[in-house]
């Protein structure tokens, strides 16, 4: 290709994967094992300005030692991040679709998740999440008291992002197979139009469904099944030590917006679910606690009396 990065103005791409139209899709740089990774970064970036002089599109750059991986769609977002493992060629066509149509998450909010999640204090943490993601950050944590409606907030946030076009697939993620049958029914009741697969130990995966819903220890078992950009969310129930403890490997692998919701008290959350939501300084990106709940007018929670 013409290369700016060298005194001949030529250079060798290492790897480019195309699409079926003939265009690339992907520019990989391979750096030996004993080289630090990011010195392929610049070298990438100046091979996939070569590719989109040529073809007219840009590709999504990789760059790798084969220890480290990074993607860096630098159309959409400023910065690289590290991947567990490549994306296939369905993720990278699915990454250009959205690159294409995707919408402002922080524009024209739908009349369809004021009716899922009606709330004031939901449609903001509705809102504040859309902002957040259009911001180029990729994770988010609401905590809300128990009781105050988490559930019709992830439902609205999953119709927001495919109704925007930031996702085709959104994995809810929850403790236990009774969960998992409560999150369906709330699903099917206020999201009836968008076909779901529930992923069992062992249930065959249906790759047309936008909803996927799962037990953590369930996804743990068939996560390595799907490719690292299979979903575009994935919302985390009941975010809490436990969850970085045992189930970390499933948020490493999927390069996924993340959401957690957990009910737990701003003060008792652990350090560890607040970096794995992104959250600096320990602040949630959204918190509406106990006490909210029970002095709205009229509150929304009654209060608890301790009987001894």
């Amino acid at each position: 290709t013409n290369f700016k990065g060298t005194p001949s103005g030529k250079g060798a791409v290492d790897y480019v994967l195309w699409d079926n139209n003939g265009k690339p899709l992907a520019v990989l740089e391979a750096k030996k094992t004993g080289v630090s990774v990011q010195l392929g970064r610049e070298q990438a970036r100046l091979y996939a300005d070569a590719l989109q002089e040529k073809f007219g599109q840009r590709p999504v750059i990789f760059y790798s030692n084969g220890y480290e991986i990074y993607i860096w769609d630098d159309c959409v977002y400023n910065t690289p991040r590290q991947l567990y493992n490549f994306y296939d060629k369905e993720s990278l066509q699915k990454l250009f679709f959205q690159r294409q149509y995707k919408q402002d998450l922080t524009q024209n909010y739908p009349t369809r998740c004021s009716e899922i999640a009606e709330r004031p204090y939901q449609t903001i943490a509705i809102k504040t999440v859309g902002e957040h993601f259009q911001n180029q950050r990729r994770a988010a944590l609401i905590v809300q008291a128990t009781g105050t409606g988490k559930t019709r907030v992830a439902i609205a946030l999953t119709y927001l992002l495919l109704e925007k076009y930031w996702a085709k697939r959104v994995l809810f993620l929850c403790d236990r197979r009774e969960l998992r049958s409560q999150a369906s029914d709330n699903f099917t009741e206020h999201l009836s139009t968008e076909p779901r697969c529930i992923i069992g130990e062992t249930s065959e995966i249906d790759h047309s469904a936008r909803v996927f819903i799962s037990t953590y220890p369930a996804m743990m078992n068939r996560f390595a099944q799907l490719n690292t950009g299979y979903f575009d969310l994935i919302i985390a129930d009941e975010s809490h030590r436990s969850i970085y403890n045992k189930y970390g490997d499933i948020f490493e692998y999927f390069d996924a917006l993340k959401i957690g919701l957990t009910a737990t008290p701003v003060s008792f959350i652990s350090r560890n679910t607040y970096e794995l939501f992104g959250c600096e300084n320990q602040t949630p990106t959204f918190s509406f606690g106990l006490e909210e709940a029970w002095e709205h007018e009229p509150p929304y929670l009654a209060r608890y009396e301790v009987r001894e």
